[in-house]
């Protein structure tokens, strides 16, 4: 059993992915036209997505997230703070 296995195994794992069908029909053509199996265009595709660390814009809005996260904790922490001109001695001792 297991020469049968190793016979059938070439290092790629069979699966089943629901797809909408619009998006594999451009997908299949886009193979046609590439000349390629619809199997290596999603290989390729997934590849490319993978490398990319995905979309741009999603890894620019995670950023901003995070720096408005930071700010408004910096808010919070500083907002006892009185923004202004340095007190004098004499209004330090005055409170």
């Amino acid at each position: 059993m297991t020469e049968m296995h190793d016979m059938q195994y070439n290092g790629c794992m069979q699966t089943t992915l629901r797809i909408d069908d619009a998006l594999y029909r451009e997908a299949k053509a886009e193979a046609a036209r590439s000349g390629i199996t619809v199997t290596q265009f999603i290989e390729e595709a997934l590849r490319l997505r993978l490398e990319s660390g995905g979309p741009e814009h999603l890894r620019e809005r995670e950023s901003i997230r995070r720096r408005d996260e930071l700010m408004e904790g910096l808010l919070r922490a500083t907002a006892h703070f009185r923004v202004g001109p340095k007190p004098s001695r004499e209004e330090m001792h005055e409170r």
